[in-house]
């Protein structure tokens, strides 16, 4: 009996050993690959802050950077499997097997030029030199095709690409008639280049809207209607003084199709959670915004995330109750089933440990007619043996204290019949 109730508790606990060691590793934080680059960027210097934010916080979720040279590269990163998670500009280049996580920056391009240009609208552009940032190279692709909505040709227009260093001596030589500005509106860069190149010209510069961008939007599902609040580029008076109507551009972390839905939907949150912490060090940080989820966003949100940002996130014992559950039934049905089994097992080895019982009356029938002497003595020595035998099965517990008083009362009988028929012999 000790030895059944031995292996169905062995059996017992193996299961909870099981379950215990599930659990462990499914609540290990998972490592994830972020492609990101070039290396210095604002994106990389943004995805340097994820990992090490995600890291003092202990977060379920880390981040390990897979540098690369820029957007294209990012997503033919996560298209290969050579990343789980890439951050990107939408305009440039989205992964075919990735969805958006959460916009990381937005950005409103729009044209700055002078009262002397006598530019007051892109189709005045026509014969002029356009200044635009050369890196990364879809800034050139975004301005053609801004163009293009206004009907000006690439070839009615001289494109300049320039470094960052070359803006403003552009603008000052007037080597340039207009410069297309994509930085994030607020951003430091942005409100320092608009001021050194008031300091070029001379003069407060003119800002010139992208009136078309709904346009714009509705032919290119990474572009998106947006408008410049009076006031945001700084200045007294304002820039600009009015509201100004442009496209939007955003750059997205996006995350592979195949990942978890939990395991993105934690990302999702962890990430967010970085904006109180990281606000001081990054303040680019506080520009992260949660993408629309609706069914006809221009650029689709993975499932995790949107669970996450709809407040329809499962949480663990959601997603795995229905297992706790059925484990629940079986390790009952094992109890169940281990009972049953020990209580017939037990029942059978009292029967076998009764079965002395009758064997002692079949002895007592045979001493009392018995004839022989050195017979009488082997039967006493057969009831001994019952005996021993009795109280082994007594000790191991097959027997309880009721069944061993019967066995006594037997022996008993064995033993006055024994003796008994040894005087009766004696005396013949």
């Amino acid at each position: 009996m000790q030895r059944g109730v031995l292996t169905i508790a062995a059996a017992m606990l193996a299961i909870i050993g099981l379950a215990a060691t599930g659990f462990y590793f499914y609540s290990q934080p998972r490592t994830l690959r972020l492609a990101v680059g070039p290396l210095g960027s604002e994106d990389a210097r943004m995805a340097a802050a994820f990992v090490q934010g995600l890291n003092r916080d202990k977060a379920d979720v880390r981040i390990r950077l897979v540098l690369t040279d820029g957007t294209e590269d990012s997503a033919k990163k996560i298209d290969a499997g050579q990343a789980d998670l890439a951050l990107l500009r939408a305009d440039i280049a989205m992964p075919s097997t990735a969805d958006t996580i959460l916009i990381t920056r937005r950005t409103y391009p729009f044209f700055i030029t002078t009262k002397e240009t006598a530019i007051n609208r892109i189709a005045d552009l026509r014969e002029r030199r356009i200044g635009v940032a050369r890196n990364p190279a879809g800034n050139i692709m975004l301005l053609k095709r801004v163009l293009a909505q206004y009907e000006v040709r690439p070839e009615e227009v001289d494109i300049v690409g320039l470094t960052q260093e070359e803006i403003v001596p552009a603008a000052k030589d007037k080597r340039i008639d207009a410069f297309f500005s994509i930085n994030a509106v607020g951003s430091h860069t942005n409100n320092d280049g608009l001021r050194r190149l008031r300091s070029a010209w001379g003069e407060d510069p003119v800002l010139i809207p992208i009136r078309e961008a709904d346009a714009l939007a509705a032919h290119y599902r990474a572009i998106e209607s947006g408008e410049i609040v009076r006031g945001a580029l700084g200045g007294d008076p304002p820039r600009p003084a009015e509201s100004l109507q442009t496209i939007s551009i955003t750059s997205r972390l996006v995350a592979a199709q195949s990942l978890d839905d939990t395991l993105v939907g934690n990302l999702t949150k962890d990430i967010l959670d970085l904006r109180l912490t990281l606000a001081t060090e990054l303040p680019a940080i506080q520009a992260l915004e949660t993408p629309a989820t609706d069914k006809d966003a221009p650029l689709p949100v993975h499932s995790g995330a949107a669970a996450y940002i709809d407040g329809e996130q499962e949480s663990f014992f959601d997603r795995y109750g229905d297992w706790f559950y059925i484990g629940a039934m079986v390790l009952s049905a094992l109890g169940t089933g281990g009972a049953a089994i020990l209580g017939r097992e037990s029942a059978n080895r009292r029967r076998r440990a009764m079965s002395g019982l009758d064997e002692l009356l079949e002895l007592l029938a045979v001493i009392r007619s018995c004839e022989d002497e050195a017979e009488l003595a082997r039967l006493g020595r057969e009831a001994d043996q019952i005996l021993t035998r009795v109280l082994a099965d007594y000790a191991k517990g097959d027997l309880d204290t009721a069944a061993l008083a019967a066995y006594r009362l037997a022996i008993d009988q064995v033993g006055r019949a024994v003796a008994e028929r040894q005087r009766a012999l004696a005396e013949g």
